[in-house]
C-alpha cells in the first residue's frame, strides 16, 4: 500500500513517493539521526514474508552495498520497521538516461562520456560477482553535476565461486528474485539468454551496456516492434542496422564494439565490462589526440568531380537533348576510372538552369571540382566549351573550345574525358604528367567508354531516348527511338542495354503485361552482354529482371556484384542491392548500399525513397518518415513517396496525418490502396469500400498485391492469399516488399504463408 507523505519509519520520514518498479516502491524520505535525505525502497511483500528469500535477499544485498564506486548508487542499509521492510540508499537527483535520449543521436563526446563511466560501474559490479539483469535508462541516473550513477540492483544476482570463469558464471538454482527458468529483466534491453530464461552472466549486462549505447548513438534502440514478443523475436533473432549505416560521423570503432556488444552467443561478446571499458578509452584517446574521422566526402584528398548539366546554346531548344546527353555520358564515362569519386547524375543534374554560387555546389555534391559546359549545335556543326574548375577557389584548372562535326563527337569526348582525368590527378593527387601517365589514361577511358557504338545517328538517337526517359518520362517514345538506333548500329550494346531497360519500366507502370515486357528486355539485354560482356549497365538491368520477373535473388545478387565490380559508384546497381537486400529482410545490408549510393548521389530522391521504404520495414519509423520527406523535398511531385509516407505515419498511429499525405499521391492506383488500407484502419468502413471496388475495377490488372494487402486488413485471408496468387502470375512488383509488409504480417501464421514464401525464394526449404 502506497505511504502518505509524512509516515514515519524508524527515523525515516517520507517527503514524496519517487516512483514504483517490480521490486518495490521508491519514497523519498528524510533520515532525522543524520539529518539527510535519502531513497527507501519497499520491498514487495512477496519477497519480505518468505522468510528463506528474505535470508539469501539480505545476503545478497550485503555484497550489493559493500560496492562502493562512483558511478553506483550506493545501498546504506536494510531496516524495518512497523512490519515494512525496506532499503535505505544515497538519494540521486538529477534525470534518467532516457531524457538524453534524441533523435539522431548524441555528439560522439557525449556518447564516450556516458559509456564510460557506465562500464567502469559494470567493471565494479562485475569485480564483486553481481550481474545487474535490468540496465535500462531509467536505471541510469545523471546527477545536476553530470556524473552517471546506476541504480537498481534490486534484479541484481550473485555468481558463482570457485572456477576460473568466475566473472561469466552464476549460481545455479534460485536467486534473489526468480527461480531458475523465469524471464527477469526489462524487455526491450535483455539479452537473448534473459529472454529464453536462462542464467544471466556478465555478458548479458555487456548486451544491455550495447543497447543503451545505441540507443544513446542513434536516438532509437536496436531492437523494436509492435509488442513484447516482437521485440523478443527480433532480439533473439534479428541484428540491428549497424551504427555506420545510421550516423555515418560515427568512428568505426565506436560500431565494432556496439557490434560486439550485442552478439546474439554469449561467447561471442566481449567476455569482461573491462575489456569494454578499455576499448572505449583507447577510443577517446584517438579522437582526443586528432587522429582522422571518416574523411567527408568532399575531401581533397580524393580526386572527386561532378559533371553540371551542359548549357545548351544552339539555336533549337529541341537540342537540349543533346546537351545534357554529353554531360551525362562524360560522366558516366567518369564513373568508371578507378580511384576517382563522381557525383552521380541526378544530383549534378538538381543544378540544371540554376545560377548557384560553384563553392555552394560542391559542398552540397560533395566534391572537390566541378565539370562546366556548353554545346552550341548547328545543322551538322557542334562547339563544345568545357572547363574543370577548383571548388574551393574557382580556380580554372583547365578548359578547351572543340570544334567539330557530328561525325568527331566520340573522339570529342574521349579527349575531354582524358583531360579531366589527367588534369585532376596533377592537381588533387600530385602526379607527374608524362607519356606513359597519357597512355595509361587513354586505355582508362576507352576502357570506360566500351559499349559506345560508332554511328553518330543511332547516338543520337541514344541521347534523344535518354532525354524522353529521364525528362519527360515518355517511355513509349523513348522505345522507339531506342529500337532505331539498335537498328542503325546493330553492334552498338548501351543502346541494347538502354531498350532493355526502358522494356522492362513500360511493364513497372503497366503500359505493357509484364509477361510481355520483361522477356523483351531480357533479350535486349542478353544482345548487349553477347556484344560486350564487361558492359556495368547490362548487368544492372539483368539483375532488376531476375528479381522483378524471375524472382532469382541470388542470380540477381550475382549480377549486381559483376556490375559493381566494373564500376563501383553505379548508383542505379546499389540502390538496387540495397531494394533486393530489403525484400529479403536484410534491413542492415539494405541500409548499407543504400547509403553508399547516397555517397555518390546525395541529391537522389529515389534513393532516399528506397531508404525510407528499408526503414519502414525494420521498423525504424521515425528515420523511415525522414528519408521520405527528404525524397519529397528533392522532388515534391514524386510517384509512390506521399503513398509510402502515409503508410508510415499510419504505422505511428497518425491517421489523420495519414489520411492527408495519401491524399497527396498523385498516382491513383498507388492512392487507392493507400487509401483503402488507412480508412479500414480509420475504421470508416464506407470509404474503404470505395477504394477497393474502384481499384479492383480500374486496376485489378496491375495492383494485384495492393489489393491483397487491403483484403490482409480486413482479415479476410482467403481473398488475400488468392490475390496473392494473381500477383505471382503477374509478376506484380509489389511483391518485392512482401516479407516486410506491415500489412501483410496477419498472414504469417497462415499455413499458406511459407510455401507462397517458398514459391518466392524468400525463405529456405
Amino acid at each position: 500500500m502506497p505511504l502518505a507523505p509524512g509516515t514515519r519509519l524508524g527515523s525515516f520520514e517520507v517527503i514524496a513517493p519517487l516512483g514504483a518498479g517490480g521490486m518495490g516502491e521508491v519514497y523519498r524520505a528524510h533520515d532525522s539521526r543524520l539529518g539527510r535525505d535519502v531513497a527507501l525502497k519497499l520491498l514487495p511483500e512477496t519477497l519480505a514474508s518468505s522468510p528463506d528469500r528474505l535470508v539469501r535477499f539480505e545476503r545478497e544485498a550485503r555484497t550489493v552495498a559493500a560496492l562502493n564506486h562512483p558511478n553506483i548508487v550506493t545501498l546504506l542499509t536494510i531496516e524495518e520497521a512497523r512490519g515494512v521492510r525496506f532499503l535505505v540508499m544515497e538519494l540521486v537527483e538529477g534525470r534518467d538516461l532516457s531524457t538524453m535520449v534524441v533523435s539522431g543521436g548524441l555528439p560522439l563526446a557525449k556518447i564516450l562520456d556516458t559509456a564510460i563511466p557506465l562500464a567502469d560501474a559494470l567493471v565494479a559490479a562485475h569485480e564483486r560477482r553481481v550481474v545487474h539483469r535490468d540496465l535500462k535508462p531509467a536505471n541510469v541516473m545523471l546527477t545536476r553535476d553530470g556524473r552517471v550513477k546506476v541504480l537498481d540492483f534490486g534484479l541484481a544476482k550473485l555468481m558463482a565461486i570457485g572456477s576460473e570463469f568466475d566473472l561469466t558464471q552464476t549460481i545455479q538454482g534460485p536467486s534473489l528474485a526468480s527461480q531458475a527458468g523465469a524471464v527477469v529483466g526489462t524487455v526491450p534491453y535483455m539479452a537473448p539468454e534473459q529472454i529464453r530464461g536462462e542464467e544471466a552472466d556478465v555478458r548479458s549486462d555487456l548486451f544491455s551496456f550495447g543497447i543503451l549505447v545505441y540507443e544513446l548513438a542513434t536516438g532509437r534502440r536496436p531492437f523494436v516492434g509492435q509488442s513484447s514478443a516482437d521485440v523478443s523475436s527480433a532480439i533473439l533473432s534479428e541484428n540491428p542496422p549497424a551504427l555506420m549505416a545510421l550516423r555515418a560521423d560515427l568512428p568505426t570503432d565506436l560500431g565494432r564494439i556496439v557490434e560486439r556488444c550485442l552478439e546474439k552467443n554469449p561467447r561471442e561478446r566481449f567476455q569482461t565490462a573491462l575489456d569494454v571499458a578499455n576499448e572505449l578509452r583507447a577510443l577517446r584517446r584517438t579522437v582526443e589526440r586528432g587522429a582522422p574521422a571518416p574523411a567527408p566526402a568532399s575531401s581533397e584528398k580524393v580526386a572527386s568531380i561532378a559533371v553540371l548539366p551542359f548549357v545548351n546554346r544552339s539555336a533549337s531548344a529541341d537540342d537540349e537533348y543533346f546537351s545534357d546527353g554529353l554531360a551525362d555520358e562524360l560522366l558516366n564515362v567518369l564513373t568508371k576510372i578507378r580511384g576517382l569519386r563522381v557525383a552521380a547524375r541526378t544530383s549534378a543534374f538538381q543544378f540544371k538552369g540554376r545560377n548557384e554560387d560553384i563553392a555552394a555546389i560542391g559542398q552540397k555534391l560533395r566534391v572537390a571540382t566541378l565539370l562546366e559546359g556548353s554545346v552550341s549545335k548547328s545543322g551538322n556543326r557542334v562547339r563544345i566549351s568545357v572547363r574543370l574548375v577548383h571548388v574551393s577557389d574557382g580556380y580554372h584548372l583547365w578548359s578547351e573550345t572543340y570544334d567539330r562535326t557530328l561525325d568527331d563527337i566520340f573522339a570529342v569526348q574521349d579527349d575531354i574525358a582524358q583531360s579531366v582525368v589527367k588534369e585532376l590527378r596533377a592537381a588533387l593527387l600530385g602526379q607527374e604528367e608524362d607519356s606513359k601517365a597519357s597512355g595509361e589514361v587513354r586505355a582508362e577511358v576507352s576502357n570506360a567508354a566500351r559499349g559506345r557504338g560508332t554511328n553518330p545517328q543511332a547516338h543520337r538517337l541514344y541521347l534523344q531516348a535518354r532525354y524522353l526517359i529521364e525528362q519527360q518520362n515518355d517511355v513509349v517514345k523513348a522505345i522507339e527511338y531506342l529500337q532505331q538506333a539498335v537498328k542503325l548500329d546493330p553492334e552498338f550494346a548501351l543502346g541494347w542495354a538502354e531498350l532493355g531497360g526502358a522494356y522492362c519500366r513500360e511493364g513497372d507502370i503497366g503500359l505493357a503485361p509484364s509477361d510481355e515486357a520483361y522477356p523483351k528486355g531480357r533479350r535486349a539485354v542478353d544482345r548487349a552482354l553477347g556484344l560486350e560482356p564487361d558492359l556495368p549497365e547490362g548487368h544492372t538491368t539483368l539483375a532488376k529482371i531476375q528479381a522483378n520477373y524471375d524472382w532469382d535473388w541470388d542470380a540477381a545478387g550475382a549480377s549486381l556484384r559483376r556490375a559493381l565490380d566494373l564500376s563501383p559508384m553505379d548508383v542505379p546497381a546499389l540502390r538496387l542491392s540495397g531494394t533486393i537486400a530489403g525484400a529479403r529482410g536484410r534491413a542492415q545490408e539494405a541500409i548499407a548500399h543504400i547509403r553508399r549510393a547516397l555517397e555518390h548521389d546525395p541529391l537522389n530522391p529515389a534513393s532516399f525513397h528506397v531508404l525510407g521504404r528499408v526503414l519502414d520495414g525494420a521498423n525504424l519509423l521515425v528515420e523511415g518518415e525522414q528519408a521520405c520527406r527528404r525524397a519529397l523535398e528533392l522532388a515534391p511531385g514524386r510517384v509512390a513517396t506521399h503513398a509510402l509516407l502515409a503508410f508510415n505515419l499510419l504505422a505511428q498511429g497518425r491517421g489523420e496525418d495519414a489520411r492527408n499525405e495519401a491524399a497527396q499521391e498523385p498516382e491513383e492506383s498507388l492512392r487507392l490502396p493507400t487509401e483503402a488500407c488507412i480508412e479500414e484502419a480509420l475504421q470508416n468502413q464506407l470509404k474503404a469500400d470505395q477504394a477497393l471496388r474502384r481499384l479492383i475495377a480500374e486496376y485489378g490488372s496491375i495492383c494485384a498485391c495492393q489489393i491483397a494487402e487491403i483484403y490482409a486488413a480486413r482479415r479476410d485471408d482467403d481473398a488475400a492469399f488468392a490475390w496473392l496468387e494473381r500477383a505471382y502470375a503477374q509478376h506484380d512488383g509489389g511483391l518485392y516488399w512482401i516479407l516486410s509488409s506491415r500489412v501483410l504480417r496477419s498472414l504469417h501464421q497462415d499455413p499458406r504463408w511459407v510455401p507462397f514464401m517458398l514459391k518466392m525464394r524468400l525463405a529456405d526449404a
